[in-house]
């Protein structure tokens, strides 16, 4: 049980942790933490219609029309580096519905592909993706299977609390990045600004009841300098904090981009998630932490609920984009693009090949299934403004 685990955990730290730590271990902590508990079937995991969420991968089949679309532009505008060579690699795929399509995509327009490698940090989830891939590809094209079967690849990632994603012992790769929904999931520090107080950070004790509570303590230097740097931006945004609020704050993001980039020679990095940039998240109507819970469909955005369903639920927060933006500005050898799920997926063409194929899905029982996975995508009320993407173009040194 990930509960009684944990209690012994905040034990053994003294009787107190701080609320990254918790998270990370209701999430990663142990082989019965969320992301890592090993499941007997599709039903066990995590996302899906019977799990807790849906990801964007399971609405059709345009988000694979769209990253192939990025990685059909980048080896079209290559003439120094072999197109051969080029891979694919995808953080956290889930349950290889999205990596399936992507290959159905690749090998209908003949683009070629050396490999496709996902990085996951469960080996139970490696399995399931192994099956679901299988199950997808030989449902459209058993010749198709026996081919990807040359160039799929898996590496089991280690996690660990200190350091979160240590992945350093991956080759370096030209081609495209995949980060789809990985970093809301990465444990976040929850700090109290107060007007006239020190700065807080929230943690969770045991009571005098055997129950989990939540308890502020004094934050460390890393936290307090975190959090005057987020007022003194919002400061020139216009906001001018008057009121007692919680910020989230990821302290492993900046690592696991400087990691990804270091393995990323030449090519493209896409990161999209559920996130904000600061003018939204430090803004003077923001005042609680985005922490929210998942279980069963059911989003819970107050914080007392994550002290409850230990281990069976899933933890994640609002991504601070303006972090990512802060990290790539700081980069010689890239740029990059910060855009709307909505925009993106119109810039990447998905319009023009839904206008394409038309007539083709006019003809098929999909047609409803498939307009109504785009409208989600697309859609303010939906996916399409709550989700961002950015995206990261890494030069070709060799061209330089």
């Amino acid at each position: 049980m990930v509960l009684q685990y944990l209690k012994n955990f905040i034990k053994n730290k003294g009787g107190w942790i701080p609320f990254d730590s918790f998270m990370f271990e209701c999430l990663y902590g142990n082989d019965d933490s969320y992301y890592m508990r090993k499941n007997t079937s599709f039903s066990g995991l995590p996302f899906g219609p019977s799990g807790d969420y849906v990801t964007s991968a399971s609405l059709g089949q345009w988000m694979a029309k769209a990253y192939v679309h990025s990685y059909a532009r980048l080896i079209g505008g290559t003439s120094s580096v072999d197109k051969e060579v080029f891979a694919i690699r995808e953080y956290g795929p889930g349950d290889g519905e999205l990596a399936a399509k992507i290959l159905i995509e690749l090998f209908d327009r003949d683009i070629p592909i050396k490999k496709y490698q996902m990085l996951e940090i469960s080996q139970s989830f490696i399995e399931f993706q192994k099956t679901k891939i299988a199950d997808i590809l030989k449902q459209y094209d058993e010749s198709l299977y026996l081919r990807a079967n040359k160039i799929l690849e898996w590496k089991l990632v280690e996690v660990d609390c200190e350091e979160f994603a240590t992945n350093t012992d991956i080759e370096p790769i030209n081609g495209l990045v995949i980060a789809n929904e990985i970093i809301d999931s990465f444990p976040v520090k929850v700090a109290l600004w107060q007007p006239k107080g020190e700065i807080l950070e929230l943690g969770i004790r045991i009571n005098d009841e055997g129950d989990l509570e939540f308890q502020n303590r004094l934050a460390d230097d890393t936290l307090i300098k975190k959090v005057l740097h987020r007022k003194n931006q919002a400061k020139k945004n216009g906001h001018f904090w008057a009121t007692p609020r919680m910020l989230d704050i990821c302290l492993h993001t900046e690592r696991w981009l400087k990691i990804l980039m270091s393995k990323l020679n030449y090519g493209e990095l896409i990161i999209s998630d559920y996130g904000l940039e600061r003018y939204e998240l430090d803004s003077n109507s923001r005042i609680e932490s985005n922490v929210t819970a998942f279980f069963n469909h059911t989003q819970t955005s107050k914080l007392n609920e994550c002290l409850k369903n230990v281990g069976s639920q899933d933890l994640t927060y609002l991504v601070d984009f303006s972090q990512l933006s802060e990290f790539f500005f700081d980069q010689s050898d890239c740029y990059f693009n910060l855009k709307s799920q909505a925009a993106w997926l119109i810039d990447s063409g998905v319009l023009d090949q839904f206008a394409r194929n038309q007539d083709f899905l006019s003809k098929s029982y999909r047609m409803v299934e498939e307009v109504g996975n785009l409208q989600k995508l697309l859609s303010d009320n939906e996916m399409g403004q709550s989700f961002l993407f950015c995206h990261v173009f890494k030069k070709n040194s060799s061209e330089a």
